[in-house]
């Protein structure tokens, strides 16, 4: 089963005041959990609530299609959440990298 590194970016869609402070109360600004790739995911964006990215790490069963389900899985997953929270979003973008297709050169 490969497993994927996937980052859905996005942006946040006029939140109103209260979910602003609560956004801004939920940032961080310190340490690197939110640039590590789990598998329940890490949302992560900086306190002018631009931009945010969800980063995940999905195992899929092989296949043609298994990019498209890493993608169609991740998106979800950073869906729910963005809607769980009470985060209004647009313009949901996803990349990846598959694991398996990365080369370890040693020395």
């Amino acid at each position: 089963m490969p497993t994927y590194r996937v980052i859905v970016r996005g942006k946040f869609d006029r939140p109103a005041e209260a979910v602003r402070e609560k956004l801004r109360a939920n940032a961080s600004d310190e340490g690197l959990d939110g640039f590590l790739f789990s598998e329940r995911g890490a949302l992560t964006y900086s306190k002018h609530l631009g931009g945010f990215s969800f980063r995940v790490a999905v195992d899929v069963a092989a296949g043609d299609d298994a990019t498209a389900r890493a993608h169609d899985h991740a998106e979800l997953m950073a869906m729910e959440l963005l809607d769980r929270e009470g985060y209004p979003y647009r313009d949901l973008t996803v990349s990846s990298t598959c694991m398996d297709d990365v080369k370890v050169h040693r020395r």
